[in-house]
C-alpha cells in the first residue's frame, strides 16, 4: 500500500492567501501533512471527489470583511457540506459563533474556536482528530470474520 500524505484543507475568502494560511502550512509541514487553499465553490466536489476517508477543512475570520465574505459565501452552504460525515470544519475567528449552530451541531463535525488560538496546539489537535477519524473511517463495520477452515 502507497504511504501518501494527507491533507487538511484551508479554506480562502479572497483571491490572496491569508497570513494564517502561512502560519498553518509551516507547522503542518513538521508534521508530514499538506495544507491545501480550497474555495467555497469547491467545498461540495472536494468532499465528493477526494480519496481521502475524511476530509478537514479550517477557516480562519480575523477581521470584519473575512466575517462578511465567511457569512456572505460560506455560510449559506456549509450546513449541506457537513451533512456529509467525511468532512469535518474548524472555524477559528475573532468574531462570535454563527447564531444557527444548532444545525451545525447535529452533524458533530463542525467546531467553533475562539481567536486568537495557539496555532501548533491546534495543528495537533487537527492532525489527532483527522488520523482518528481516518483510522475509524477504515474499520469493517461487521467485525472480523473467522478465517479458520481457510485453505
Amino acid at each position: 500500500m502507497e504511504n501518501t500524505r494527507p491533507f487538511i484543507f484551508f479554506l480562502t475568502l479572497e483571491e490572496r492567501l491569508p497570513e494564517q494560511f502561512y502560519t498553518f502550512d509551516r507547522i503542518f509541514k513538521e508534521y508530514d501533512y499538506i495544507l491545501v487553499p480550497v474555495r467555497v465553490d469547491q467545498l461540495q466536489q472536494l468532499v465528493a471527489s477526494t480519496e481521502q476517508n475524511h476530509v478537514m477543512v479550517i477557516s480562519c475570520t480575523t477581521n470584519f470583511r473575512e466575517y462578511r465574505l465567511f457569512n456572505e459565501k460560506v455560510r449559506k452552504i456549509l450546513k449541506y457540506v457537513l451533512k456529509s460525515r467525511r468532512l469535518s470544519f474548524v472555524q477559528l475567528s475573532s468574531f462570535a459563533k454563527l447564531n444557527d449552530t444548532r444545525a451545525y451541531n447535529l452533524t458533530k463535525n463542525y467546531f467553533f474556536l475562539k481567536a486568537p488560538v495557539d496555532a501548533r496546539e491546534l495543528t495537533e489537535r487537527m492532525i489527532s482528530f483527522h488520523d482518528q477519524k481516518s483510522e475509524k473511517s477504515q474499520i469493517w463495520p461487521g467485525g472480523h470474520k473467522s478465517l479458520a477452515g481457510v485453505a
